[in-house]
């Protein structure tokens, strides 16, 4: 991105003693570059990294090739993300990872980098990354790390020839951050144009496109909730928050900008507030007041049917921006001759359910439609109260739906209502219980992502369940507490003792005694159980250090003594650490071997050259190490 620099215009007369510009310690400057001037670490890193793989797409005219993005989990514990842009050559991969300010793009208005920071924002997270990059037909490895003064160094692993393309991948170990990281995914990429991220977790995916249709109205550079919320401002794919002083509308929305019409801090956290941004906004915000009423009509009347017409004005209508376009009420549907019967209100910890009667339809999300049949009135009220939010039921007859118009898709059936059942049959126990299934697709609302089921509690099949109150998840270990935690681990884990279905039970249910008497597991128990039948009796663990593990690996094949060789073989059969942890996090008792961490001390301490090299730096030159040793 261009970025304006100021011209000075500085006379000076005379003959003056002057001083040169210095920097002071170095490493400190690196701490304030590198992780002080972000204050949302994981965000930070997946935009930075993604803004750079933007960059190079754009660059390489590859925009349409999607750059892999790898979320942490529970088994694979890293944030990594792959490009397909130009690559970087080994000069480059040293010049932009170990220095600071070091940036090509200052002077290129189609990218959005500009600062020369955002390589070193890992650091923010973590001392060491690798650094992957495919060049003209050569891959290079790279160990960025920081040194013993704290300063950024990049050391070359291993060059090769390859015919992959060009790129580069990004590879930062951040366990114990999943939720973090699948958080910060939606925030930076709900917004992402131009290039394609392919993202590993479906979930996160579901979440950004979801984010995208929520928009009531989208106009040209701009996107409006008729809900209260805050606004912000998207440049370059990166979003920034609207000050409440400067938000004309106070409803939840976005504004589009060209890349150099606003300035931002370091951090690209904040709009920086100067005029030239204060001026932007405020043109920005005028521009789409004067085009909003024009834009509502036209997008309204784009809808295939009538119906379809009168669910856009409507959502309008309720919202922050009805008082800002006229006219929304033309569209709203025929009032019927005999007035509906609709049931209103809120789940049973807040009330009662209301019976009204109305010839205009009501509308809105949480308005349900079903045709009208006598003495279903529990089952309607049974249904109602099983909502977590205030929902309306309206029941027309076959001349209201003609008279609304509404889609005969949107009728439903009240025979597929629950039916009612006692707290005991006439054995003491309840036969059937309607309870839920997990939903595939992940959502923020609680409710959404569970699916209503029935079982026969008598059918003797065993279920895994979760206790579940309100629609929040309750009673389960910190792995498994919430709808998304729960998929992550059913996932993990599915490689070991493949998949599972999730029900989950309402509080009330689980203490009945119904459900006690039926063959219910919890997730935790259950997990522990199959887990137990696949762990080994003894796990090999290594608690050194993984950099001079690597080296001593590296140097294997390369010297005579053969405790090299013996360490390499423990180290390569090591359980992996995500592994370790499952069995750790569900209470399995396993027998820990800790033999490469001996076979590793001794060489240690035969070899006292291990005790004053540089890791990074060894690394480089091993055939010169290997001398060293006998």
């Amino acid at each position: 991105m261009t970025v304006e620099q100021e011209k000075q215009d500085v006379a000076v007369h005379g003959n003056f003693k002057t001083s040169e510009f210095k920097t002071g310690d170095s490493a400190f400057i690196v701490d304030l570059l590198a992780d002080k001037v972000y204050s949302h670490k994981e965000r930070a890193v997946i935009r930075e990294i993604a803004c750079n793989a933007h960059d190079s797409h754009v660059i390489a005219g590859t925009e349409d090739t999607p750059f892999d993005v790898h979320l942490p989990t529970r088994l694979e514990p890293h944030f990594s993300l792959r490009d397909y842009g130009t690559g970087l050559s080994d000069e480059e991969v040293r010049g932009h990872y170990a220095g600071i300010g070091v940036s090509t793009k200052r002077d290129n208005q189609n990218v959005i980098g500009c600062f020369g920071i955002g390589t070193l924002s890992p650091y923010s997270m973590s001392d060491s990354f690798t650094v992957k990059s495919w060049k003209d037909g050569v891959c290079r490895t790279y160990s960025c790390y920081r040194d013993e003064q704290r300063l950024p160094v990049v050391s070359m692993l291993t060059e090769c020839e390859t015919d992959e393309p060009n790129g580069v991948e990004v590879n930062v170990s951040v366990e114990g951050k999943v939720l973090e990281f699948q958080e910060e995914a939606v925030h930076v990429f709900k917004f992402w144009e131009g290039t394609l991220p392919n993202i590993n977790d479906d979930n996160i995916v579901n979440q950004c496109e979801e984010a995208k249709r929520g928009y009531t109205f989208q106009g040209d550079g701009y996107g409006l909730k008729g809900s209260w919320g805050d606004m912000v401002a998207i440049m370059g794919n990166i979003s920034y928050a609207i000050p409440h002083e400067l938000d004309e509308f106070s409803c939840e929305g976005y504004l589009r900008f060209e890349l150099g019409e606003l300035t931002f801090d370091s951090g690209r956290e904040n709009l920086a507030m100067d005029t030239k941004t204060k001026e932007a906004l405020k043109a920005k915000f005028t521009e789409v007041k004067e085009s909003l009423h024009a834009d509502a009509h036209s997008q309204i009347k784009e809808e295939p049917t009538a119906w379809d017409q009168a669910v856009l004005a409507n959502k309008l209508n309720k919202g922050r921006l009805g008082n800002k376009v006229s006219g929304l009420g033309e569209y709203a549907p025929d009032k019927t001759t005999e007035e509906m019967t609709y049931f209103s209100g809120y789940s049973r910890s807040y009330g009662g359910i209301d019976k009204g009667y109305t010839s205009s339809i009501p509308m809105g999300e949480h308005v349900v439609y079903y045709a009208s049949k006598p003495r279903f009135q529990g089952r309607i009220k049974n249904h109602l109260r099983e909502q977590s939010l205030r929902t309306t039921l309206v029941l027309l007859t076959t001349q209201q739906i003609a008279e609304t118009g509404i889609p005969a898709d949107l009728i439903n059936d009240l025979e597929d209502l629950p039916k009612v059942h006692n707290a005991r049959s006439s054995s003491g126990t309840v036969d059937t219980c309607k309870v839920y299934t997990l939903s595939k697709r992940g959502s923020c609302k609680p409710r959404n992502n569970w699916e209503g089921a029935a079982v026969d509690l008598k059918d003797g099949e065993e279920r895994v369940y979760v206790e579940i109150k309100r629609f929040d998840v309750v009673g389960q270990k910190w792995f498994t507490n919430s709808p998304s935690q729960i998929r992550s681990a059913i996932e993990d884990l599915k490689k070991y003792i493949g998949d599972v279905e999730v029900y989950g039970v309402k509080s009330a249910l689980v203490k009945s005694k119904g459900f006690q008497n039926g063959n219910w597991i919890s997730l935790d128990d259950y997990l522990k159980r199959e887990m137990t039948k696949v762990a080994p009796k003894k796990i090999q663990k290594f608690t050194e250090s993984y950099s001079m593990a690597k080296l001593l690996c590296s140097l294997a094949d390369m010297v005579d003594d053969e405790r090299f060789a013996e360490f390499k073989t423990l180290y390569d059969n090591q359980d992996e650490y995500s592994f370790c942890k499952i069995l750790s996090n569900l209470d399995i008792e396993v027998e820990e071997s800790y033999e490469a961490d001996t076979v590793y001390k001794d060489i240690i301490d035969s070899h006292g050259i291990f005790g004053i090299i540089n890791v990074g730096s060894a690394m480089d030159n091993l055939n010169t190490v290997a001398g060293y040793i006998k």
